[in-house]
């Protein structure tokens, strides 16, 4: 008996069970909505200090941040509890490897003779993550690099994370081992807050000034917003520290925190509950955070260089507050002696780049994510810091919407980085990862009105991203009936492709389940079948899952296989009428 599941009741499953909707935009407007409504609600109570005229740096709230990541370890990405799509996707992947190409070409620009060919050329990611956007990259990279005339230049991928457990993760996660094996992939642990030489773990070198013989690239996403940073203020050409105090409506005085205990009670609920943490944040519930100015010196810092900085902004800025990211520029001059000045840093994240995005500022907020948080990232200081070492910035000329990326670069290439410049404006500026989250976020709420033609180039242009697929998936199946047999065919070539492009997260979503049933409607039995038994690898059993084997060897006449899968469906749901049904019938037919 063949039984093809409808497109109607395929898409009440896939919202379920296999479908994704990108709602951080959402979350983020509710949060905010709720931090006003907190703020209302802890003025008319009485609030016990927590921290009092702390500078911002130094609060504890950048040790709730580390022990959440610690804690959640890689389910902070899978679970979808911190955002990251904006930085994870094949797109902004592949406009980041046009950029690091254009920076390889300015090295290789004199027959090489810039570039030391016994030792790789370094690309490091900090606060790599889940390992999504490193994967990609290398997806993309390595395609189009290893056909180029560079191909000869030995290259090093090397993801870095402070938490051990999620480099373990990346260690042992099979879609990575490809690149380890032919040399392009590495790993070490890495502390923004604290840099230290690298050890990599697969090579065992230790990257050190001593070590390093060629220009390095330095990749950050959503990194330098969760790290600590300082706020100051100007009044009347008088420089103030915004120093911190944190208070709570919270009615047990053993949470005057001296030994972290609310630190620790909060970090415990995000770890437990984070669909509830993320819904209300128990951060927002229970602090509040205000800031008091205090007279300072430009002589501020013992680094000359970020007082160099804070001169500038003094001597140009009016009445403003701005947050400042001193220890970025901590580990940027870091990497700057580790790279013998010979450095490219390639960064996105929300953050201001113009100078005029940070005039009349008033004093800034945090943003909330089910137990981490992130702040506005002053990329402009990290320009003038940039600027005042000799060297080069690349920032969006337009205002971001979604998406700010600079690239910062030292040294002095015989091109002096026109190749770089010129790809930046290509593949970041021109039409980039700003534009395509933008659209992407659109698109959202136009898939039902696209035919099956527009979704597909659609897919094309995320790079056959699995969460674009799953989102509009329902839609795919609505539209396959209606299309023409050329359009039933291309099909095929989707399915291979995003499968391809799949880095597996053990997240919710079933995309070999999803990829099933698409080649079940194309009425191609046999692939149907490996993707369902892919489902059950990877998610478990589920009754879905064995019903679909079940048809697909029906339509296949293994009438046994199948009764065997329905077997093991009613197992799991002994009342399954459908299951019922489909075996009397096979039972009859046998």
């Amino acid at each position: 008996m063949e039984r093809e599941p409808s497109a109607s009741s395929w898409c009440q499953f896939a919202v379920l069970v296999g479908g994704y909707t990108d709602n951080s935009s959402l979350v983020m407007v509710a949060q905010n909505k709720h931090m006003e409504d907190t703020d209302t609600m802890l003025e008319t109570e009485t609030l016990t200090v927590l921290e009092q005229h702390q500078r911002l740096s130094q609060s504890r709230l950048w040790k709730l941040q580390r022990m959440f990541y610690e804690q959640q370890g890689i389910r902070a990405w899978s679970q979808e509890i911190i955002p990251h799509y904006a930085t994870s996707n094949p797109f902004i992947a592949h406009a980041y490897g046009k950029v690091v190409f254009g920076f390889l070409r300015d090295w290789y620009a004199v027959a090489g003779t810039s570039l030391d060919m016994s030792q790789p050329v370094y690309i490091v990611e900090l606060g790599s993550g889940s390992g999504l956007f490193a994967y990609h990259f290398l997806k993309k990279f390595v395609d189009f690099f290893t056909r180029s005339t560079l191909k000869e230049i030995p290259i090093t991928y090397v993801m870095t994370d402070f938490s051990e457990q999620n480099v373990t993760f990346w260690q042992q996660h099979s879609s990575l081992q490809p690149f380890v094996e032919q040399g392009f992939l590495d790993f070490a642990t890495f502390d923004v807050e604290h840099p230290q030489e690298l050890l990599l773990r697969h090579a065992g070198t230790v990257l050190s000034s001593s070590t390093m013989k060629n220009p390095l690239v330095l990749l950050a996403n959503y990194v330098f917003d969760s790290i600590s940073q300082d706020c100051f203020s100007l009044q009347d050409g008088q420089l103030y520290e915004r120093l911190v105090t944190l208070s709570t409506s919270e009615p047990n005085s053993d949470l005057n925190d001296q030994d972290g205990q609310l630190y620790e009670r909060l970090v415990t609920l995000s770890t437990s509950e984070p669909n509830r943490y993320l819904n209300d944040p128990a951060l927002l519930n229970v602090l509040k955070i205000s800031y008091d100015p205090h007279p300072i010196s430009v002589d501020y810092y013992d680094d000359p260089d970020c007082n160099q900085v804070l001169q500038g902004y003094q001597q140009r800025f009016p009445d403003t507050t701005f947050l400042f990211p001193h220890v970025a520029l901590r580990c940027l001059r870091f990497f700057r002696a580790l790279s013998n000045d010979r450095l490219l840093l390639l960064s996105g994240d929300k953050g201001y780049s113009q100078e005029e995005d940070l005039v009349s500022r008033a004093d800034p907020k945090i943003v909330v994510h089910g137990g981490g948080f992130s702040m506005i990232v002053n990329y402009h200081a990290i320009g003038e810091y940039v600027r005042n070492q000799g060297g080069q910035v690349l920032h969006m000329a337009h205002r971001h919407t979604c998406l700010s990326v600079s690239a910062y670069l030292l040294g002095q290439p015989s091109t002096n980085y026109l190749e770089t410049a010129q790809a930046f404006h290509e593949a970041i500026e021109q039409w980039g990862p700003d534009e395509f989250i933008t659209l992407h976020l659109g698109m959202q709420k136009l898939y039902h009105s696209l035919n099956l033609e527009q979704l597909l180039d659609y897919l094309r242009l995320c790079g056959w991203d699995s969460y674009s697929f799953l989102g509009c998936f329902q839609f795919l199946l609505e539209k396959l009936e209606k299309s023409s047999q050329t359009v039933q065919q291309d099909l095929y070539y989707v399915a291979q492709q995003v499968w391809n492009a799949y880095y597996p997260l053990n997240e919710k979503q079933d995309l070999a389940y999803a990829l099933g049933v698409l080649l079940y409607n194309l009425k191609d039995y046999p692939e149907a079948l490996n993707y369902f038994q892919l489902s059950l690898e990877r998610c478990g059993p589920h009754e879905h899952t064995f019903y679909n084997i079940a048809i697909c060897h029906a339509a296949l006449q293994r009438r046994e296989d199948a009764l065997t899968c329905i077997d093991h469906m009613l197992q799991l749901n002994p009342s399954s009428e459908p299951a019922k049904a489909l075996r009397l019938k096979l039972q009859s037919q046998l």
